[in-house]
């Protein structure tokens, strides 16, 4: 009989100790996150692009008008990790990447080439290798990329020679792919 009070007290200690973590568990999520009391937060619009690459995306609409142009694009919305049981690895080594431009098919789904407009900050090592990796990881999933240097002026003309020139390509891999 003594054992089953002793029982009785040691289970009722164990419940007490699991509800009290669980209570202190609660509390702690409930604790207000900085900045949420506040009734407007520190941010104001921004231009969404550059001058050089505003400039550039009127050459580029001119050079292209039969396709769809969107710019400032996530990799994570132009690709898909194949690797189910790593996705999370190969999703984040594209995280938070993105592409000036993209060029679109007319159906509004399937992504044609990626589009980059490079400018001095491109001739750093650490933005060489992104921009390696970027380029890896859009190729891998057949789509081309087209570099043009932003500080130089190239032409509608000249665009849609160098775009038509990767859609070619993407054309050949896609039926060499099969």
């Amino acid at each position: 009989m003594a054992t089953t009070y002793i029982l009785i007290v040691i289970l009722s200690l164990f419940f007490i100790l699991l509800l009290s973590g669980s209570r202190r568990r609660q509390t702690e999520v409930a604790k207000p996150v900085r900045g949420d009391d506040l009734d407007v937060w520190p941010f104001m619009p921004r231009d969404f692009m550059t001058d050089a690459e505003v400039r550039f995306f009127r050459q580029l609409k001119q050079a292209v008008p039969e396709f769809l142009i969107f710019s400032q694009v996530g990799l994570s919305r132009l690709i898909e990790c194949t690797d189910e049981e790593d996705e999370k690895f190969w999703f984040n080594r594209i995280n938070r990447m993105s592409v000036d431009y993209v060029l679109v098919d007319q159906d509004a789904q399937h992504v044609l080439v990626a589009i980059e407009l490079d400018d001095w900050s491109h001739d750093h090592a650490s933005r060489m290798k992104a921009d390696l990796k970027k380029d890896k990881a859009l190729i891998s999933a057949g789509i081309p990329m087209v570099r043009f240097h932003g500080e130089e002026y190239v032409s509608a003309a000249e665009i849609r020679r160098e775009l038509l020139h990767a859609l070619a390509q993407r054309q050949a891999w896609m039926v060499e792919a099969g």
